[in-house]
């Protein structure tokens, strides 16, 4: 298996925790997104705590949006958003006697009909949110992710450098028009 070389943000505070013997981490500067893997302009992942997730889908929605609009512009293959939480916390809590309280997020207000039309949103403009309980957790998802985009990258990159291996042999031979 080739290890993977992946690009933390210089912005992350504590950032997750890779296995050394497939990954290897640098830090660095990325337009958008928290995580990438080197050499890819094109898919990168965003970490959001549960509290972080919810301010973006409610009073952060506009700036997110924008950040959106980059990842289309710069084409990118897929946006995925990995929330440390879980999703059932986004909406309520049990006490310790089992009453059903508010959640322990600083967005309490928030309606689950409202979280739920967010994530359809986003949804809808191809992004994957998925929520995992812990940072260990959603170290181990993204790692996942990255390896199948390299293998997809690596693949596509074959493609296009046989193609244009092609196309240039087919120039020299006089099969192809140059112009």
């Amino acid at each position: 298996m080739a290890r993977l070389r992946i690009i933390i943000d210089t912005r992350e505070q504590a950032p997750w925790s890779f296995d050394p013997s497939s990954v290897d981490v640098e830090v660095g500067t990325l337009k958008t997104g928290d995580y990438a893997l080197a050499g890819d302009l094109q898919f990168g992942i965003e970490r959001k705590s549960l509290d972080d997730f919810l301010g973006t889908i409610g009073k952060g929605w506009k700036r997110f949006e924008r950040e959106l609009d980059r990842m289309d512009a710069a084409e990118w293959v897929a946006k995925v958003i990995i929330v440390e939480g879980d999703y059932v916390t986004c909406f309520f809590a049990q006490s310790p006697d089992g009453e059903i309280v508010s959640p322990s997020h600083k967005h309490f207000m928030m309606t689950p009909q409202f979280v739920e039309k967010r994530i359809a949103e986003l949804t809808m403009r191809g992004v994957s949110v998925l929520f995992a309980t812990h940072a260990h957790l959603a170290a181990a998802l993204a790692a996942s992710i990255f390896r199948q985009r390299n293998h997809q990258h690596k693949n596509t990159n074959d493609h296009t450098s046989k193609d244009r291996d092609t196309t240039n042999s087919q120039l020299q031979e006089g099969n192809i028009s140059g112009g």
